[in-house]
């Protein structure tokens, strides 16, 4: 795979998708819902605009490909695909249509094993501000070409990012107010991977049963950025796969010592 190849495609979409997604940012705009998308979600009008502009993007290099996204579900394109590339096209959809700014596009490309550890490029757009998250397997992770990396010092501030099961996932982070200076919701599990990969915090916790592919780019960074990532068990996330009924809580931590530290707080 062409990892620089493909990380300019994502670059160069991201783009596009910020300066469309503020064209359309008026109340009745973010607000509009267009159908029910393929994930069981609603779809806004800002959500398909910016699936739109990402599938017809990759579509005009003439490439091969599988394409998999929340909205359309599962596409091939030409005849021997190369890579499968895995869209979140408007993560923090609710932010969006409320106004908060606080919203991304997050794009993978990987093999076609469909497995989060085939993710070799991972590129998340703050579509609010413009910065550019980005990791190439093997080669770090990136905050607008600038490297990145987990905090290793204490400042006892959680971020959380919550899908499903609220009554029993806000039960489960109660300890976690009462042992830390700060737990923030941001409403964006991939802006929320991204700060504490560049060491704004000193984890970032996924309750509810979040879906795989929710997190196929931001966890790549996060593990570029030199941290960890696995679900409540102990399991490494990258050995799931990539789909929307794969739901799982997960935890991004620095190291083994802090991971522990949280995973006794959530029992």
């Amino acid at each position: 795979m062409d990892h620089e190849y493909w990380l300019k495609l994502c670059q160069d979409v991201g783009e596009k998708v910020f300066t469309e997604i503020k064209k359309h940012s008026g109340k009745d705009e973010r607000k509009k819902i267009l159908k029910i998308g393929f994930s069981g979600d609603k779809t806004l009008l800002l959500d398909d605009l910016a699936e739109k502009l990402i599938f017809n993007h990759f579509k005009s290099t003439g490439k091969s490909f599988e394409f998999v996204s929340e909205e359309i579900g599962r596409k091939t394109v030409g005849d021997k695909p190369e890579v499968m590339i895995v869209v979140d096209p408007l993560d923090g959809s609710n932010n969006a249509s409320f106004g908060i700014p606080l919203f991304s596009t997050s794009i993978s490309i990987g093999d076609l094993s469909g497995k989060i550890k085939g993710v070799e490029v991972g590129y998340v757009k703050n579509l609010v501000n413009g910065d550019n998250y980005h990791a190439i397997k093997g080669k770090g992770a990136f905050k607008n070409g600038k490297r990145i990396h987990v905090i290793e010092e204490r400042n006892k501030c959680f971020l959380v990012d919550i899908a499903k099961n609220r009554k029993e996932s806000f039960g489960r982070i109660v300890r976690l107010g009462e042992k830390s200076r700060a737990v923030r919701m941001l409403g964006s599990g991939c802006l929320s991977m991204c700060f504490f990969a560049e060491g704004l915090a000193d984890a970032c916790i996924a309750l509810g049963g979040k879906r795989t592919i929710d997190a196929t780019a931001s966890q790549l960074i996060v593990r570029e950025a030199e941290g960890l990532v696995k679900d409540l068990e102990g399991k490494d996330f990258t050995d799931y796969e990539i789909g929307f009924n794969m739901n799982v809580n997960y935890v991004a931590t620095p190291n083994e010592d802090i991971y522990s530290e949280v995973i006794s707080l959530l029992s």
